[in-house]
């Protein structure tokens, strides 16, 4: 990446969108993972940046109410409030959860939310959902925004995204590979977005967080390559099954499902913990169905404190 980055020119501002190259990449590289060719690649400086400026794309077009599945995103949940935007959740439980249920919306032209997978549990969204929310979207003909921020993480590495077969004219899906690599410093992440929609986006992001960081850009074309190999993200994901599976086996964590992508679960913890210990429990992700769980990163550096 400092090779690259000798090229850049930093006494100029740098977009994301004059890297054609990389947008080229991040299109050939879903046509072999997903079978799809993307219709519009636009990068943006991380995840929380480019769903606040989803939200603020919405706000231009007028739209006035939101459907979403439960759990949404902090940052969304702040941007629909501050633009004025109702958000309407259409299930009471989340997608992991068992007797969930959807009330997908009838009315044409509807927004829809959802992330997958459902980042605190580590728990992707069923194939089955995604295919009633493809049915529901080719019916009445609406928008479905993707919050994918922790796709492509599966334990057992397989890369099959059923969101990728969402209608591409009428569906934005959000993909982060900083995430992928546990690269978090480095802010780079992009939408797949419909073609008809790209000059509004990017006129909307690019108006409200302006350039981007030219180290990012750097970053980008090799996050790309890297996520192409696959041997990054597999290693990361293979340390954080283990860690699971070792945990479990000691009785140190205990869960009614079972997690298989990511790095964060949901779960009990049965030892005993430092007094200065914060729990992330349910009540940061509107979820009150799972008394006594918390958060727990799988690669957290404090992971030792629960046995490993």
């Amino acid at each position: 990446m400092k090779e690259r980055a000798k090229h850049i020119n930093y006494g100029r501002y740098t977009y994301f969108d004059d890297e054609l190259e990389l947008s080229k990449k991040i299109s050939d590289l879903h046509k072999e993972l997903d079978g799809v060719e993307p219709q519009y690649v636009f990068c943006g400086s991380g995840s929380t940046s480019l769903l606040y400026g989803i939200a603020a794309y919405l706000n231009r077009k007028g739209t006035k109410k939101v459907y979403f599945i439960p759990p949404m995103y902090f940052t969304l949940h702040i941007a629909f409030d501050g633009f004025g935007i109702q958000t309407i959740p259409i299930s009471d439980k989340h997608p992991f959860e068992r007797d969930f249920k959807l009330e997908l919306p009838i009315e044409e032209g509807s927004v829809l939310i959802l992330i997958d997978p459902i980042w605190y549990a580590g728990a992707p969204i069923s194939p089955d959902i995604i295919n009633e929310i493809s049915l529901w979207q080719k019916k009445t003909k609406s928008t479905v925004i993707v919050d994918g921020s922790l796709q492509y993480m599966a334990w057992d590495h397989s890369t099959m995204e059923p969101t990728a077969q969402l209608d591409p004219y009428l569906t934005f899906r959000l993909i982060c590979p900083s995430k992928q690599l546990s690269s978090h410093g480095y802010r780079f992440s992009y939408v797949l977005l419909p073609i008809l929609e790209k000059q509004s986006f990017a006129w909307t992001y690019t108006n409200m967080f302006g350039s981007a960081n030219a180290d990012s850009v750097a970053f980008g074309h090799e996050a790309i390559e890297e996520i192409r190999k696959r041997t990054i993200p597999n290693k990361i994901m293979d340390l954080a099954s283990y860690r699971h599976s070792l945990l479990r086996s000691k009785s140190a964590i205990e869960s009614v499902y079972n997690p298989s992508c990511g790095y964060f679960i949901f779960e009990k913890i049965n030892v005993k913990l430092p007094q200065d210990y914060i729990k992330v429990d349910g009540k940061y992700f509107d979820q009150d169905n799972f008394p006594g769980y918390t958060k727990i990163n799988l690669l957290s550096p404090s992971i030792n404190i629960l046995g490993i």
